[in-house]
């Protein structure tokens, strides 16, 4: 028997291809939910309890987690099934990740290596985390949900941009749009994303519809959040509207890699220039952190300064120096939800 779980949007079952309806309580679905997500440990049963059951005793909480347990078994046939989809002992419980099944979440996360897979990715993402679903007594529960949902949300919104820029350096900029539309309607407050979708609109010949987002973005912020567009924003708006915006030459043959810094498996580098002392300092905060002394270092300045330039070659000239770096990187905004400033710590 195979089985199949599927929580981006509203969450359905299916054992075999058959819509599993038999779950007698949204507190089993919720159980199922978790325990498939987080497969890679086992969970004591009394935090379980305690999650989903907070206002019981720890007796009655145990008791429901058993029928809740029983319910879930039953429905997805975990006695039939070999090996079994859960790891049960007194003390634990683990969904076997030997089993045979498949979840939505786990196979976006196994499809981002390549372009066919980020476009698989993203059109598994039908909608937001377990949406629709709710279990209210259970703060803790939907606490998780809720962080799970926005890092997913930020999963597909990076794979987005990276498959519209991606198609947009190699001059398919139709084929880009479809991304970066997506990506504005999960995320219409990220200047960014708005940024690339009014350039690509240009770039197809669509002045008038890029001129038109322009101030569709302008009215969400000013309603939203009661703030003007960046400069960077209003400058691309002006060059469209003027007729100054220029599509840059595509790339031939289609890259190899897909990324935001990479084409053709070749790096770009743009002129950098006048930032060695700021380079140095960076480069000595990582020669201490090589040793062991890590730290955080913010690099300020006004907006257009060249921070992100700056931290991009910082970054580029560290890989280069150390074939064993990684660098990870998150945008955040203070505006847009609950941990999302913390996400590069997150």
């Amino acid at each position: 028997m195979a089985l199949s779980i599927w929580l981006l949007g509203p969450p359905q079952v299916r054992l075999d291809q058959e819509l599993v309806s038999n779950l007698r309580s949204d507190k089993a679905l919720a159980l199922l939910a978790y325990l498939a997500v987080e497969s890679d440990r086992a969970h004591r049963r009394e935090k379980l309890a305690g999650m989903l059951w907070p206002d019981y005793t720890e007796a009655s909480a145990r008791a429901s987690l058993r029928r809740a347990l029983a319910d879930v078994r039953q429905a997805i046939g975990d006695h039939q099934a070999t090996p079994p989809y859960l790891h049960t002992t007194r003390e634990t419980l683990q969904f076997n990740t030997d089993s045979d099944y498949w979840l939505d979440v786990e196979a976006i996360a196994g499809l981002a290596d390549d372009l066919a897979g980020l476009e698989q990715a993203v059109a598994l993402y039908r909608a937001s985390f377990l949406e629709g679903f709710s279990v209210s007594d259970a703060p803790s529960f939907e606490e998780w949900a809720l962080l799970k949902k926005e890092q997913l949300e930020r999963q597909v919104l990076e794979m987005l941009g990276r498959l519209a820029t991606t198609y947009e350096r190699r001059g398919e900029y139709e084929h880009a749009q479809r991304y970066a539309w997506r990506r504005v309607e999960l995320e219409p407050w990220n200047e960014q994303a708005q940024r690339q979708l009014m350039q690509l609109l240009a770039f197809s010949g669509q002045r008038n519809a890029a001129l038109a987002q322009y101030e569709t973005c302008r009215s969400l912020l000013a309603d939203e959040l009661d703030v003007e567009p960046d400069p960077e924003t209003t400058i691309l708006y002006e060059s469209i509207r003027d007729g100054t915006l220029v599509a840059p030459p595509f790339i031939s043959p289609p890259p190899t890699f897909v990324g935001e810094e990479v084409q053709a498996g070749v790096a770009e580098r743009s002129a950098f220039v006048a930032r060695e002392r700021e380079l140095a300092q960076l480069g000595g905060f990582l020669d201490q952190a090589l040793a062991g002394h890590g730290r955080v270092v913010f690099i300020i300045g006004e907006p257009g300064s060249g921070k992100t330039m700056l931290a991009q070659e910082f970054v580029r000239q560290a890989m280069d120096s150390h074939p064993d770096l990684v660098a990870v990187n998150g945008r955040c905004n203070a505006c847009t939800g609950i941990g999302d400033p913390y996400l590069p710590f997150l």
